[in-house]
């Protein structure tokens, strides 16, 4: 499968570029305070005053990032909702919750970013270093509201999956007693409904997504149910009862059951794959946090020689290092693991053409053991296949991961072994490769979910805008964006490393 082959390719272009951008951005928002609030903390146990304005020019960035990316923010979440109206409706129906806290997680970053900068000097330096520690809790509850409701995109509470033959991928649905009355069973058990049992709030099953994906279309495309695929599996007592409601009012009296079932505050955090993806993503955005401090005071010293360049290329060098180590054998695995597990198409596209050897490291790392009988990708159905360059987007990513770590190794050889560290201009590649790794991997996790907007419940033509934008308007837009992040790049080498 080609990706572009999918619908509303420029459309999909656009958000990519915005959310791509935004997230470029938001990895400083959470790595640059972590690494200020470390180095305050040294500051105060050794009084050394290098420390100090380390944190300080940390802090200094982290305003300034958090500045442009809030505007970022902003224009991205106007775009989803513009491009992508359906999901936003499911969003904000259904899986609210993470979306209203983050309301309050951006207030507390407001609040404690500002304060951290501004009121050096001005409270106890115990004082500050707690409002340092409170404006990095914003910065990572911010994310961690907002990658589950994309972990539930990705894999959403009670999703099964298993044999296409038996109709799997499914669903667990809370089917409201009155609409289960209504239904011809025998003819949704023939279709793959699994029945799970009873509760308080009425027939759990487990639905094909097939099913799903089409009761999901018909319903916001506006149709009544004599018209949709739910009329096939009623009763024929209730066909003519129910012919002229509309399906919509179907599906949410569902979904919302299904919802408070599960639990409205807490289903997006239940998604299977939500620890090992928020995990992930804010260690990305340590890494690449890390290796811009390491390239930004390797090229101070190499330009001015002072004693604090050496201190902070030490401490970033330090940090670098573990957290890339962090990144690849603890969290990244996890992620694999999920994926794996969860989302089998996409672990199937991956290593789809890998050699024989690369298969079983693989599958070793996944499941532990590397003869397991896995889903290929020849045994998915044409309708669930993801794009096939997610593979090569995969490779290149571990690749470059690999040898940024290499990279990160060698400098730490040359700097506390052989007492002779690397000071040079080239520094300046370690941030863009990070960038280059943390944009991979973004584009393997959505564009290895298609065909499915929300995996399992809503495809991409369904979640689109009826009224998209001319592509020449959608490139005008991608340019707003791209006009952004250079002005971006512009204020942090003017007013940051210049200063």
């Amino acid at each position: 499968m080609d990706w572009a082959s999918y619908p509303a390719f420029s459309d999909r272009v656009l958000s990519m570029i915005g959310i791509e951008i935004h997230w470029l951005i938001l990895q400083y928002v959470l790595g640059l305070p972590l690494m200020a609030v470390i180095a305050e903390a040294i500051y105060l146990k050794t009084k050394d005053e290098r420390w100090k304005k380390i944190a300080k020019t940390l802090a200094k960035g982290f305003v300034i990032v958090f500045a442009v990316g809030a505007g970022m923010g902003t224009a991205s979440e106007f775009g989803l909702i513009l491009l992508w109206p359906n999901l936003t409706e499911i969003a904000g129906k259904y899986i609210y919750f993470p979306l209203y806290a983050e309301i309050f997680a951006f207030m507390m970053e407001v609040i404690f970013v500002y304060m951290f900068y501004y009121a050096w000097d001005k409270i106890p330096d115990k004082a500050h270093l707690i409002v340092g520690i409170l404006a990095l809790t914003g910065a990572w509850f911010s994310a961690t509201m907002i990658v589950s409701v994309n972990s539930y995109m990705q894999a959403p509470t009670g999703i099964m999956v298993g044999d296409y033959s038996m109709g799997y991928p499914k669903l667990m649905l809370v089917v409201p007693y009155k609409i289960a009355s209504a239904l011809n069973v025998s003819a949704l058990q023939s279709a793959g409904m699994d029945i799970l049992g009873t509760s308080k709030d009425g027939v759990v099953v487990a639905l094909p997504c097939s099913i799903v994906k089409a009761i999901v279309a018909d319903a916001f495309s506006g149709k009544v149910i004599k018209d949709s695929v739910l009329y096939g599996v009623l009763n024929e007592s209730a066909k003519s009862a129910l012919a002229n409601v509309s399906v919509k009012s179907v599906l949410d009296a569902i979904v919302w059951n299904t919802v408070k079932h599960v639990g409205v505050y807490t289903v997006t955090f239940q998604s299977p794959v939500f620890g090992a993806s928020v995990m992930h993503a804010i260690m990305a955005g340590v890494v690449v946090s890390a290796f811009t401090v390491l390239a930004s005071y390797g090229l101070s010293y190499w330009r001015r020689k002072s004693d604090t360049a050496v201190l902070g290329y030490r401490y970033a060098l330090i940090f670098a290092l573990i957290a890339i180590v962090l990144q690849g054998f603890v969290t990244g695995h996890e992620m694999g693991v999920a994926v794996a597990e969860w989302n089998r198409e996409k672990f199937a596209t991956i290593l789809h053409g890998s050699p024989e050897f690369l298969k079983k490291m693989e599958l070793t790392l996944a499941y532990g053991n590397p003869n397991v009988d896995y889903v290929r990708y020849e045994d998915i159905p044409n309708w669930l296949k993801p794009p096939l360059i997610i593979h090569d987007l995969y490779y290149l990513k571990v690749g470059l991961a690999i040898l940024l770590g290499l990279v990160a190794l060698a400098l730490t050889y040359q700097t506390f072994v052989r007492k002779r560290p690397i000071y040079s201009p080239y520094l300046i590649a370690l941030p863009v490769v990070a960038q280059i790794v943390s944009f991979l991997g973004w584009a393997v996790r959505e564009m290895g979910r298609k065909p499915w907007t929300v995996y399992g419940i809503m495809d991409v033509k369904t979640a689109h805008t009826m009224n998209p934008p001319s592509p020449a308007l959608a490139g005008l837009f991608a340019l707003y964006f791209v006009v952004l992040l250079s002005v971006l790049i512009y204020a942090v080498y003017r007013f940051l490393w210049r200063c």
